[in-house]
């Protein structure tokens, strides 16, 4: 297969077509399950919600093709507010559902990660970080979902990812859970010493092995010897950091899951928070896809054959992680 260009603006748009497409999944163009809530306004205070627990149901037929939009023009975001390192504390068992925070870094993201999270009861606030929304005191939450974005390995020492970063090693040293997931992963790699390079694409439902160690994981419990999940990348964690265990792989990425050591703090390459549906609009919004190699059909059609609620599985063994180490079993 053909790669995407490496143009720096193209390579955006192109890792942008995996949040906005989700937007017109979530707004009605695609049969979008579970249904997310609705995405926060960008202000400077993120918000809370509570939301009930739809189930996933495959569509027996193909979805409509959702319409590409013009490719958006690139500003730099905002600068966030300024806040005192927060003292670490330990973590303690608490009464109720679980309250979660996501720091999110682009377009629609939220959509997708919310819709997920609905199915189990638990509080949400989003923080849309590349909006300079100033991240809160994560020790104050039962867990941090870490997500995605369009931002390459050249730009993770801009100046509005210094005030995250100092929030999320407070956390980490609070040894409050954290799931990385996409840019999340690869920027919970480097902040912790590992390196971020780029590599060959991975695009679309592709299998990932899991190895020995994985098998024992609690984030990988029941997953087997491989799976499949949807992947949309080029950059990958090429050095993991130094109390990191790889837990699983693919062909073009040696590090799709990572974990450190003696914590529940994973790295995630792939979007696991992807089910066929969504998927399905990502490809088909990618108009360059066939003209390099990809065999659009067949790509979707494997979304819908392999499929085993890797949502559900996955965010659900993380929860359940969460529960246990904050004495909520």
């Amino acid at each position: 297969m053909h790669t995407p260009s490496s143009d720096k603006i193209t390579r955006r748009a192109f890792l942008r077509l995996a949040g906005l497409s989700s937007l017109l999944a979530a707004c009605g163009a695609l049969p979008a399950s579970p249904t997310p809530s609705p995405e926060p306004s960008p202000t400077s205070v993120p918000t809370a919600t509570t939301t009930s627990a739809p189930t996933w149901t495959p569509t027996a037929t193909a979805p409509a093709p959702p319409t590409p939009t013009a490719t958006p023009t690139q500003t730099a975001p905002p600068a966030p507010t300024e806040m005192a390192s927060p003292t670490p504390t330990q973590p303690t068992a608490t009464p109720g559902p679980l309250q979660i925070v996501s720091l999110i870094h682009g377009p629609y993201r939220a959509l997708v990660v919310d819709g997920v999270l609905s199915r189990f009861g638990v509080v949400s606030t989003d923080v849309r970080v590349d909006k300079g929304e100033a991240v809160p005191d994560l020790t104050a939450y039962d867990a941090v979902v870490f997500a995605g974005g369009e931002y390459g390995p050249d730009e993770f020492e801009l100046p509005f990812f210094q005030a995250e970063r100092v929030r999320v090693l407070a956390a980490l040293e609070a040894r409050i859970p954290i799931l990385g997931i996409c840019l999340g992963n690869q920027l919970l790699a480097y902040w912790l010493g590992g390196k971020v390079s780029p590599g060959r694409w991975e695009i679309g439902w592709l299998p990932v092995a899991v190895n020995e160690v994985g098998r024992e994981d609690p984030l990988l419990a029941g997953f087997g010897e491989s799976f499949h999940a949807f992947l949309w990348h080029g950059d990958q964690v090429t050095r993991l950091p130094e109390r990191a265990v790889l837990l699983a792989s693919s062909e073009r990425c040696k590090s799709q899951v990572f974990r450190l050591q003696g914590q529940p703090v994973w790295g995630v390459q792939f979007n696991p928070q992807y089910d066929p549906v969504i998927a399905e609009g990502v490809i088909r919004a990618a108009k360059t896809l066939p003209g390099r190699g990809y065999d659009i059909e067949e790509m979707v059609a494997t979304g819908y054959r392999e499929y085993d609620d890797l949502a559900g599985r996955l965010f659900g063994n993380f929860l359940s992680a969460v529960r246990a180490w904050r004495g909520r079993v």
